[in-house]
């Protein structure tokens, strides 16, 4: 796992709902400041979200008590920018990426709760990696946009 660029923005917190919010505004203020639309700022925050919610769900007690690590990376690609958030945990090992999303119901009294985070995270972003390193799963989520001219 390479270590993140030097001007990489970085947030560790515990896996609990209630840093769900935090890491919510860390990632839409981080965003502002460094010129990333709305849009991409709003589906990278979804995804944030979803992957947080999976986490805290299906973790386990026992990794609550390692910090999830989260970096925020922005690179310019010429005619449009990236914005690139990697998810490190110490859960049990899971590639969200090798899991196929359940196929949408096709009526409301079919949909049951849950299950739709890994559709979303799929569908929303450009580029999506996953690695087991050091222990850690880390998941790495990019998001690309147009720059105005």
């Amino acid at each position: 796992m390479a270590p993140p660029q030097p001007d990489a923005l970085t947030l560790s917190l515990q896996p609990t709902p209630v840093e769900i919010r935090r890491c919510s505004l860390w990632l839409t203020e981080s965003c502002e400041k460094q010129a990333v639309p709305p849009g991409p700022t709003g589906k990278l925050d979804l995804c944030l979200n979803e992957v947080l919610a999976n986490l805290i769900d299906h973790a386990g007690a026992a990794d609550f008590s390692c910090p999830v690590d989260l970096t925020l990376e922005l690179a310019d690609c010429g005619d449009r920018g990236l914005a690139t958030l990697t998810i490190v945990d110490a859960g049990p090992a899971f590639d969200p990426l090798g899991v196929s999303p359940k196929p949408l119901p096709r009526t409301l009294a079919e949909a049951e709760p849950g299950g739709l985070g890994l559709l979303l995270v799929s569908r929303f972003m450009d580029e999506r990696t996953y690695e087991r390193a050091g222990g850690r799963n880390v998941l790495k989520l990019g998001i690309y946009w147009p720059k105005g001219p």
